[in-house]
């Protein structure tokens, strides 16, 4: 059976068609549609998606939700349409906009109900008696009693949780949300989380009005210290990687070195001590030293002669940094293509969220026939909606991000596998777009499957340690623990395992699960290079990220921020700025990783393919160091190229006029 459609049949690596071999000149250009059974499956779960908007938005009343409502079915700040048998709904809130609590504490009680009407502007100040309501009412024209209570009645009328007015005393409140909510346990709460309170908010919320100028101006030169980043990569990796690994090494050697003379000075300064006067606490201290000293001159030579083995695989990480500059040279919107994904994973995430109102106020409203209250039940298939809806988001989201992932891979293999890179295509991110859309649609849709099915889980798994947070059972949360970090640990070994089968796709044009299989492979054959890459080439990248932004954090402080004077916390607008620097730095360096990624696995696939003499390799010199048959390789490389020239040099003299 074919892994969703297609067949998934993997050749291993000695046994691969020779004719194939022959033939191949670069990413497949003859392909079919692959995973289309995938596709299908993906277009009729946005069907449903759609279906499931379509009820929402017809049952659905966000307002309830943004603006609040009240006990009688009114929806706070709007004209609202009368409900059946109740007397009190259907009024124009217009003026009144606010949500009031007759009595907010009761909220937390299930067993109470507090009376909830709509206010023109919540109470401000301390109310005692029913004469200061009834004061306030008429100053401010803010009625806090029940619609049908006339001001002139609020001093006979009756106070408590469900009566006609709010339960006295009555302290003042301010608005969040459209909601009123008691001022003192707004400052309670404040207080409590320690260094929060509303002057801190208010001088913080000052400094980023007073220079969001600035903040804006140092964002735009991370984005420009992120390209110059890119630019960095490519020439001074190697620099980067050595300097790094030496200090690494000389840190190591030195630390153990002053482990081991910690341990000396410890041993002679005991013996210097009379033996009948030794504490046992010397004798367990200089035998400390000698552990810590001991451990760290096993774990420095293991280390050592992990980079003793592993250097010529750093060397090729450092290639591979210099080709991938290269490869975003020639075709530079490689770095634009992270922002077209941020666009579409926002349109998505903006409809998910507009849905999700509706979704969430999607009920029927009924009368509590002990209060007369209004309560909007759920409809029995809302649940149901919200977690196939959240799968949507978690879906459509992954499917995104792996299209720019398989889009990137199809570019850059279409450089790598261009002997002559002036044939290459004026656009090949076009091309590549054009072949995804085209043919792997529904590859990328099978592979965005999994991370988001793997991500659910998660989130359910999550969602049932909330429930039993206050469960005695110890054991069970342990287990739960456990199973949520094993959930974690294989979402990102699928997330490696479909970023490599992407590019397997881009060159190839296999269907999901044979790209993946074929990946893994190449993975386990190279097993060494690819943990070279992901230790030493990631934390160079990780290096990138904290110069761009160690250096807007510099420009910041230096240039903006030195000369202000009216600003109480100038850390707080750098750091905003020095947020949007790490992220505009990620997303540019991602693309460099996904190339150093691609390029990897076409230099896997080229070693596989060719042989350098025979068959000529599509890897440039400067890789072809790190084959097997290093010298071989070189020489029949620069053969054939003298002989390319001297060919060229002859069709030039012919075409001379005599």
């Amino acid at each position: 059976m074919g892994c969703c459609g297609g067949s998934n049949k993997v050749e291993p690596f000695d046994k691969k068609d020779s004719e194939d071999e022959e033939e191949f000149d670069g990413p497949t250009k003859d392909r079919s549609c692959r995973d289309v059974i995938c596709c299908l499956i993906f277009l009729a779960f946005w069907g449903g998606m759609g279906y499931i908007a379509y009820v929402s938005i017809l049952n659905g009343q966000p307002e309830r939700l943004v603006f609040g409502v009240d006990s009688y079915g009114n929806v706070c700040g709007i004209k609202n349409k009368p409900l059946a048998n109740v007397s009190l709904s259907g009024m124009d809130m217009r003026e009144r906009k606010y949500v009031f609590y007759f009595n907010f504490l009761a909220l937390s009680n299930p067993l109470e109900d507090s009376k909830v009407i709509c206010v023109a502007g919540c109470p401000n100040g301390t109310f005692i008696t029913a004469n200061d309501v009834k004061d306030y009412a008429i100053e401010h024209n803010i009625s806090l009693c029940s619609y049908d209570v006339d001001i002139s009645d609020y001093t006979s009328a009756s106070y408590g949780d469900t009566d006609d007015c709010p339960t006295l005393p009555l302290t003042s409140q301010i608005t969040v949300l459209n909601r009123c909510l008691p001022a003192d346990l707004l400052s309670t709460a404040a207080s409590s989380i320690g260094f929060l309170n509303a002057d801190l908010i208010k001088k913080i919320m000052s400094d980023i009005e007073k220079t969001w100028l600035q903040i804006v101006y140092l964002c735009a030169i991370s984005v420009g210290l992120a390209l110059v980043m890119t630019v960095i990569m490519r020439f001074f990796a190697k620099i980067i990687i050595y300097v790094v690994i030496i200090i690494f090494v000389v840190g190591s050697l030195a630390g153990t070195a002053f482990l081991w003379y910690l341990w000396y000075d410890a041993d002679q300064k005991l013996k210097e001590i009379p033996s009948d006067l030794r504490l046992d606490s010397d004798k367990e201290n200089v035998k400390t030293w000698l552990i810590y000293a001991s451990v760290a001159s096993g774990v420095t030579l293991i280390l050592l002669l992990i980079l003793l083995v592993m250097r010529k695989r750093i060397g090729l990480v450092v290639a591979l940094f210099t080709e991938a500059g290269k490869a975003i040279a020639y075709s530079p919107f490689l770095l634009i293509q992270p922002f077209w994904t941020f666009l579409t994973v926002a349109i998505l995430a903006g409809y998910w969220l507009f849905v999700y109102l509706y979704l969430a106020t999607a009920g029927q409203p009924q009368v509590d026939s002990d209060t007369g209250f209004v309560e909007y039940v759920e409809d029995k298939e809302v649940t149901y909606f919200f977690w196939y809806h959240l799968f949507g988001l978690l879906w459509g989201s992954a499917f995104l991000w792996a299209c720019q992932e398989i889009t990137i891979a199809g570019a850059v293999a279409m450089w790598y596998f261009t002997r002559d890179k002036k044939n290459m295509p004026t656009f090949p991110i076009l091309t590549s777009m054009y072949r995804v859309l085209r043919y792997h649609l529904g590859s990328v849709a099978f592979g965005s499957f999994l991370i988001a099915l793997v991500q659910l889980a998660r989130i359910i798994l999550s969602y049932i340690q909330a429930k039993l947070q206050g469960a005695e059972n110890k054991i069970l949360q342990f287990l739960l623990k456990c199973l949520q970090c094993c959930l974690w640990c294989f979402e990102k070994f699928l997330k490696f395992i479909n970023r490599n089968a992407y590019i397997e796709i881009a060159i190839h044009g296999y269907n999901f699960c044979k790209a993946a299989q074929r990946a893994f492979v190449v993975i386990v054959a190279n097993a060494l290079r690819v943990a070279a890459i992901n230790s030493v080439g990631d934390f160079c990248l990780f290096l990138g990220k904290l110069a761009v932004v160690a250096a807007t954090a510099v420009i910041g402080v230096e240039v903006f921020f030195k000369d202000l004077e009216d600003v109480h916390y100038e850390a707080i607008p750098i750091a905003l700025a020095c947020v949007f620097a790490f992220i505009i730095s990620h997303t540019f360096l991602s693309v460099y990783e996904m190339t150093i990624d691609t390029i990897f696995i076409c230099f896997c696939e080229d070693c596989e393919m060719n042989d350098g003499v025979t068959k000529p390799y599509f890897m440039s010199m400067d890789l072809m160091t790190y084959v097997d048959n290093a010298s071989e390789a070189k020489e029949a490389t620069e053969m054939r190229q003298k002989q390319t020239a001297a060919e060229k040099k002859m069709k030039e003299a012919e075409q001379e006029p005599k």
